[in-house]
C-alpha cells in the first residue's frame, strides 16, 4: 500500500473558496468529513454550512445553461476540464459574472427561437393543418429578437387556448361520448355537428394562417441571430459557463465537509507523501502565507484512505470478487495475488476433470482474445464481466484439469484416466483414488486442504498484527494455529466426532496439550488485549468457529461428488464403459457436458466464492477500508 500521510490546515473564511478550487486542481487531496468528528472538539468546532442559496443558484443558472446548450445541439462533455479558467475571487461573485455572460449572449434567444418552432409544428400537426408561406411586415422586423420572440410566445399561448376551448382537439372523446347517446340523441347531435362543420373548418384554417405567420417569423429571427453571431464562438462560450458553474458547484460541496470556529475554516485533508510539498505550497500560495497547516497523527480507529497496487490483467478478476467484500484497510495484506492462486485451487478438486476443464481454458482464450479487440466499456454488463473474467476462467480450467489427474476423471470417471498419487500424509491420501468410490479419504483430503487454507488465512492476520504494530493481539492467531491443528490432529488419530469418548478417555493427554491447552491461551492473549469478558467471548466464538469452518471445507468433497455423479450418469446414458465412447454416446456426453458446466459450474463457483468470503477472509480481512478518491474539479 502506498504511504499516505494526514494534513490539518487553518486559514481565514476569505480565502476557503480559493484554496478548495485550488486543491481541486492538483487533484491529489481527500478531504476528511470534519462533521463526523466534531465530538473530539467539544464545541470548539461547529460545521460549516454553505449558503443554501450558492448550491441553489448553481442548479438555476445550470439549467439556463442547459436549456440553452440543447438549442445549440451541445453534448454534454465537449469541453475538456483544463480550458476553464481558474478562479481566485468567492463563489458568489464567480456565478454572478456567469449570470451577467449569460445574459450577454444570443443563446438563450436561439434556444428560445428553437423552442417555439417545435411547438408550432406540434399544435400544426395536432390541427392536421399545413403551414404555407406568408409575407411579413417590414416594421416587425425593426424590433428586437427578445421583443419579436416574446409576442410570438404571446401570439402561440392565443392560439393554444383557442384550439382547447374550441374543441378541437376533443374529435376522440367526442366520438366515445356520441356512443352512450340514444339513436334520438345522436341525430339530433348529428345535426348541430353540420351545422358547426363550416365553422370549424374555417376555424382551422385560420389557426393554420397564424401559425404560418408566427412560424415564418421565428424563422426569420433564429436566422438574424445566426447571421449576427458564430454559433462556434457561443457554443464554446456555453460550455465553458457550464464548466465554470459545476466546478463552482463542486466547490461548495466539498466545503460541506470543512469545520469552522468564529473566524476561521479548520480543515483535514489525506495526501500521498510524495504530493504533501506541492499541497503545501499551493495553501501557502493562495492564501498569501495567512495559514497554518501541519501533519496531524491518525486518531485512534480512524481509517486511513487506502491505494492497492495496480494489479495484473490476468487478477482483475479476482480483484473484483475481493473489493466485493470491501475494501481492504492501509495496512492488511493485499489477498488478491494470494486468491489468484487459492480460488482455481479449491475451484478445480471441485470441477475436477481434464476434458470438462480444457474446455475451460479454451473458452478463456477465446474470452482473451475478443477483449484485446473491443473496448471494454462499449460493452454490456454481462459481456463486459465475462471479458474480465477470461483469464480466470483458464486459470479454473488448468486447475481443474490438475485435479481431473489427480482423480482420474475425463468427461467424468468414463475409466480413460486412471488417478494419479501424489502422496500421503498420515491418513490423508493427495490422489491416487476415485472420490466416487472412495469417499471418506475424499473427506480427510477436503478436511487437510481446509485447515491449510484457514492457517494460511491466520498467518496472513500474524502479519498484519505485526504491521499495524498490534503487538498484544500478535499471539492470539498463533495459538488459534495450534488449536485448529491439535484439533485435526486429534480428529485424525482417535477418529471423528462419534468417537469422542475416546478423546477424554485414552486422548486425554493429547487433548489437553492440543486442544485445551491452546484455547486457555487464546482466551488469556484476548483478555491482555481486549480485556476479560471480550477474552471468554472470543475464545468459545473461535472454538465453534474453528469446528463449524473446518467442516465447511467438506462441500469440496461434497460438490465433488455430485461433480462425478453428474458426469457417470451421462456416461451411463450414452453406454461409455472403460474408456470407450461409442459414436451414439457423443451426442449424450456432449450434451450432459454442456449442462455439468453451466449448472455444476455456476454451483461450484459460488461456493468456492463462499470459502473465500467467509471461512478464509473472516481470519484476517476486514473488509472496513475506505478507498483513496482524490477531490478533483471536472
Amino acid at each position: 500500500m502506498t504511504e499516505m500521510r494526514k494534513l490539518a490546515v487553518i486559514l481565514f473564511e476569505d480565502h476557503v473558496d480559493a484554496v478548495i478550487r485550488s486543491l481541486g486542481e492538483a487533484g491529489v487531496v481527500q478531504f476528511v468529513n470534519m462533521r463526523e468528528k466534531l465530538e473530539v472538539w467539544k464545541g470548539t468546532l461547529v460545521p460549516y454550512e454553505v449558503p443554501t442559496e450558492i448550491l441553489t443558484k448553481c442548479s438555476d443558472v445550470l439549467s439556463r445553461i442547459e436549456a440553452s446548450s440543447r438549442g445549440l445541439n451541445i453534448g454534454p462533455e465537449e469541453l475538456p476540464s483544463g480550458e476553464i479558467p481558474v478562479r481566485n475571487e468567492p463563489i458568489e461573485e464567480v456565478l454572478l459574472g456567469v449570470e451577467r455572460k449569460l445574459a450577454e449572449l444570443p443563446a438563450e434567444s436561439l434556444a428560445k427561437s428553437s423552442t417555439l418552432l417545435s411547438r408550432i409544428d406540434e399544435m400544426a400537426q395536432a390541427l392536421e393543418v399545413k403551414l404555407e408561406g406568408v409575407t411579413i411586415e417590414q416594421s416587425l422586423l425593426e424590433k428586437s429578437a427578445e421583443e419579436v420572440l416574446s409576442e410570438i410566445e404571446h401570439g402561440l399561448s392565443e392560439i393554444e387556448e383557442a384550439v382547447s376551448t374550441s374543441g378541437l382537439m376533443d374529435r376522440k372523446a367526442l366520438a366515445d361520448r356520441m356512443k352512450a347517446l340514444t339513436l334520438e340523441e345522436r341525430i339530433e347531435v348529428g345535426r348541430k355537428l353540420l351545422e358547426l362543420r363550416k365553422y370549424l373548418t374555417d376555424t382551422r384554417l385560420t389557426f393554420a394562417k397564424k401559425l404560418s405567420r408566427l412560424r415564418k417569423i421565428a424563422e426569420m429571427v433564429r436566422q438574424s441571430i445566426e447571421a449576427e453571431t458564430k454559433l462556434g464562438e457561443i457554443r464554446e462560450d456555453l460550455l465553458t459557463l457550464r464548466g465554470t458553474v459545476r466546478r463552482e458547484r463542486q466547490v461548495a460541496e466539498a466545503e460541506q465537509r470543512l469545520a469552522r470556529t468564529a473566524k476561521t475554516i479548520y480543515f483535514e485533508v489525506w495526501v500521498l507523501d510524495a504530493h504533501v510539498k506541492e499541497i503545501v505550497e499551493r495553501i501557502q500560495k493562495t492564501t498569501g502565507g495567512n495559514c497554518i497547516t501541519s501533519e496531524e497523527p491518525v486518531g485512534h480507529g480512524e481509517k486511513q484512505p487506502t491505494i492497492p497496487k495496480p494489479v495484473p490483467s490476468f487478477m482483475s478478476a479476482f480483484e473484483k470478487l475481493t473489493l466485493a467484500s470491501g475494501y481492504p484497510s492501509a495496512h492488511e495484506v493485499n489477498p488478491i495475488p494470494i486468491m489468484t492462486v487459492t480460488f482455481p485451487i479449491l475451484f478445480g478438486i471441485m470441477f475436477a476433470d481434464v476434458g470438462q476443464g480444457a474446455i475451460f481454458v479454451v473458452l478463456g482464450a477465446l474470452l482473451t482474445y475478443f477483449k484485446r479487440k473491443i473496448k471494454l466499456e462499449e460493452a454490456g454488463d454481462i459481456v463486459r464481466y465475462f471479458l474480465i473474467s477470461s483469464e480466470m476462467f483458464i486459470l479454473m480450467g488448468l486447475a481443474a484439469i490438475f485435479w481431473g489427474f489427480v482423480f482420474g476423471e475425463f468427461f467424468g470417471p468414463s475409466g480413460v484416466l486412471h488417478p494419479m498419487n501424489l502422496g500421503r500424509i498420515g491418513p490423508f491420501y493427495i490422489g491416487g483414488f476415485e472420490p466416487m468410490h472412495e469417499p471418506m479419504k475424499m473427506i480427510r483430503f477436503a478436511l487437510l486442504i481446509g485447515a491449510l487454507h484457514m492457517s494460511l488465512g491466520l498467518g496472513l492476520k500474524f502479519i498484519n498484527c505485526i504491521r499495524e504494530r498490534h503487538f498484544k493481539h500478535a499471539p492470539i492467531p498463533v495459538a488459534w494455529l495450534w488449536l485448529l491443528w491439535g484439533g485435526l490432529s486429534m480428529w485424525s488419530y482417535w477418529g471423528g466426532i462419534s468417537s469422542i469418548s475416546r478423546w477424554f478417555a485414552q486422548g486425554m493427554v493429547m487433548l489437553a496439550g492440543l486442544v485445551i491447552t491452546p484455547l486457555i491461551l487464546l482466551i488469556i492473549f484476548t483478555a491482555i488485549a481486549e480485556g476479560v469478558m471480550e477474552g471468554i467471548g472470543f475464545g468459545v466464538e473461535v472454538f465453534a468457529e474453528t469446528l463449524s469452518h473446518t467442516l465447511s471445507y467438506g462441500r469440496l468433497m461434497a460438490l465433488g461428488l455430485v461433480h462425478s455423479v453428474m458426469n457417470y450418469l451421462f456416461l451411463v446414458l450414452g453406454g461409455v464403459e472403460h474408456g470407450h465412447f461409442p459414436p451414439m454416446s457423443i451426442p449424450i456426453v456432449a450434451t450432459g457436458t454442456v449442462l455439468v458446466m453451466i449448472i455444476e459450474g455456476l454451483i461450484v463457483f459460488v461456493h468456492t466464492l463462499r470459502l473465500h468470503w467467509i471461512e478464509w477472509f473472516s481470519k484476517f480481512y476486514s473488509g472496513e477500508g475506505i478507498p483513496f478518491k482524490p477531490f478533483k474539479l471536472t
